[in-house]
């Protein structure tokens, strides 16, 4: 008993204010960080079901920073206090040493990471309206939370006592060696930067690119995948992906349409007169959708077996089959005109002449 006395007096009892500090200061982080995720998630409700409220869209990076930044160093600060107030023996003073700089990593770590990823979502949320192109963030955070967990690892190494110069040079090295043997991977990864910061596309973009075309379904740190019209998902490297001349129809607002209509030579100079009319009244009159636009329409030339009428119009609308509904109801609408007028579209023909001799 009187041993049991002695070692209660002499190790545990100093430590006694140091504990109950960082217990009481433990539980009351710990009910803190309960109350606010609930009030997260009760605004992250809000926001989902009206995205146009603007208390969510202000209170939550604040709520969010103080749950997962500043309570965790509010913790590593009380941690630190409590240490300093109580001294060890020397043996004890460095294993408390190595144990209280294995947290403090843990935590300026995590709490750089939340960081970070607190600062892309918002800048995310700013750049684009639609939050499903949010999945392009995600590769590229885990990338930088790997650098940031290295760089802390080799941080703690050489506050524990550890040397990590030869280390740091002998990755140079190897570093210098596996950039000449990834280039490829390498060359990838900064297309990929491309990509996210110069927006080219983005997820459901429907694109074209050499003879290739579909819509993009993923975007990774290496390559992307590409739905193609005929149903396969096409994996192209990012660096082929960027190399390429891209055609974005998803940022297309309005589509230039140029058709043509040939009549044949023997139609009377009448109805020749009368074809541009029916075409622009046929486009005037489209139901499809609304805001179609007649450019012009013109007798363009004399073709080698008809004359040959040009028209551009504009459909405002990106979507291809909107496009193709538009263009079947002008040219049903043209064929009943057509029919009406008696002018007949032409087809290609050719005379013999026979000379008798």
């Amino acid at each position: 008993m009187e041993t049991f006395n002695t070692f209660f007096t002499t190790s545990v009892e100093p430590l006694l204010p140091m504990l109950i500090l960082l217990g009481s200061s433990l539980v009351l982080i710990l009910i803190a960080n309960s109350l606010l995720g609930k009030r997260i998630k009760k605004l992250e409700e809000l926001k989902k079901a009206d995205p146009t409220q603007k208390k969510p869209g202000r209170t939550l990076p604040v709520l969010r920073f103080i749950k997962r930044i500043a309570l965790p160093l509010i913790f590593l600060a009380v941690l630190y206090v409590s240490m300093q107030r109580v001294s060890f023996g020397e043996t004890i003073q460095e294993t408390v040493q190595i144990i209280f700089a294995f947290v403090m990593t843990i935590i300026i770590v995590r709490s750089l990471n939340k960081g970070i990823e607190l600062s892309f979502a918002k800048y995310f949320e700013k750049e684009y309206a639609n939050q499903e192109h949010e999945k392009n963030l995600k590769p590229l955070l885990s990338f930088v939370k790997l650098l940031i967990w290295i760089v802390g690892f080799l941080v703690l190494l050489s506050n524990i006592g550890f040397n990590i110069t030869t280390a740091l040079a002998g990755l140079g090295v190897g570093g210098i060696a596996v950039a000449i043997a990834a280039q490829g991977i390498l060359g990838d990864l900064f297309s990929y930067f491309v990509i996210f910061f110069d927006h080219p596309f983005a997820l459901g973009d429907f694109i074209v690119f050499g003879d290739k075309s579909g819509t993009v379904e993923r975007i990774g740190i290496k390559s992307s995948r590409i739905r193609v019209l005929s149903g396969e998902v096409l994996i192209i490297s990012n660096s082929d992906l960027t190399s390429s001349r891209i055609h974005n129809y998803k940022q297309m607002q309005r589509r230039r349409v140029v058709s043509q209509i040939t009549i044949p030579y023997e139609t009377d100079i009448a109805k020749v007169e009368m074809v541009p009319s029916l075409i622009k009244e046929a486009i005037a009159n489209v139901k499809t959708i609304e805001g179609v636009i007649c450019d012009r329409c013109h007798f363009q030339t004399f073709g080698a077996s008809a004359l040959i009428f040009e028209t551009v119009y504009y459909v405002p609308s990106p979507d291809y089959v909107v496009y193709m509904d538009v263009q079947q109801e002008i040219n049903l609408s043209l064929l009943k005109r057509f029919t009406e007028e008696g002018i007949e579209f032409a087809y290609p023909t050719q005379k013999l002449f026979t000379v008798q001799g």
